[in-house]
């Protein structure tokens, strides 16, 4: 008796890990479709807020997941602001305070964005992943997916993931605070085929509540490019 109950414990403990290996593998392949991974690129973000006229343009470098730098472009009274991620450690520099100050991912940037809806994409590495089921939205077999943070300096606590189950395309993303509280939905639109491969161009981020606040982020001119290291460090901002 205790051998079969011993047996199907195992049985399900590797039934329940395989599950998790296959939802990280999923989050892995629609990071992708948001992104170049792992490899080194710059591209520019364009953001416009429901409640504001001005339009504000970023240029991000991205040399990997661990290190990121953003610099803001437009308007021209912000241009020369800059944020840097290196690992989980965010730092800002702006022309008129010559020291970075440390900030946090979750931080607002602007509207309803988050300094990591720029910086860090990568959910991959951020956070493990189950399956919660599958459904179907606008005719389309879909998986949701919970996402739970390894750590506590990612942007969310948790995001509830709506990808395509066909490709794992990403549909939706609702995220939420350490409380449980719903904070806001984004959005993933215009996929484009970049670099041999259909992504995401848009982002469309909502208010949970408000829905009338949002903020739409644009991606465009995606680049490889190769940076030094000098680029992600925080003493050389002013640079």
């Amino acid at each position: 008796m205790k051998s079969l109950l011993f047996l199907s414990l195992t049985i399900c403990f590797i039934s329940n890990l395989k599950a998790s290996e296959d939802a990280n593998a999923l989050v892995l392949k629609a990071d992708l479709k948001r992104g170049l991974g792992n490899i080194s690129h710059s591209f520019k973000v364009t953001i416009n807020n429901s409640n504001d006229t001005k339009t504000e343009v970023y240029k991000v470098n991205f040399n990997d997941v661990n290190n990121s730098l953003v610099e803001q472009l437009e308007p021209e009274r912000a241009k020369g602001r800059k944020i840097l991620l290196k690992d989980y450690d965010m730092w800002l520099f702006t022309p008129d305070i010559k020291k970075p100050v440390r900030i946090s991912m979750d931080q607002k940037l602007t509207g309803e964005v988050a300094n990591g809806d720029i910086a860090n994409t990568n959910y991959a590495s951020d956070y493990s992943a189950k399956i919660l089921g599958t459904d179907k939205l606008n005719g389309t077999e879909v998986y949701r997916i919970e996402l739970l943070a390894k750590n506590k300096k990612v942007t969310y606590n948790k995001i509830e993931y709506v990808i395509k189950k066909s490709d794992a395309t990403p549909i939706a993303a609702t995220f939420f605070a350490v409380s449980g509280k719903p904070l806001k939905r984004a959005f993933f639109q215009d996929y484009k085929m970049i670099k041999g491969a259909q992504r995401s161009t848009k982002m469309v981020i909502q208010d949970f509540l408000k829905k009338d606040r949002t903020s739409t982020m644009v991606f465009s001119n995606h680049t490889p490019e190769k940076f030094g290291e000098s680029m992600f460090n925080k003493d050389r901002l002013e640079f």
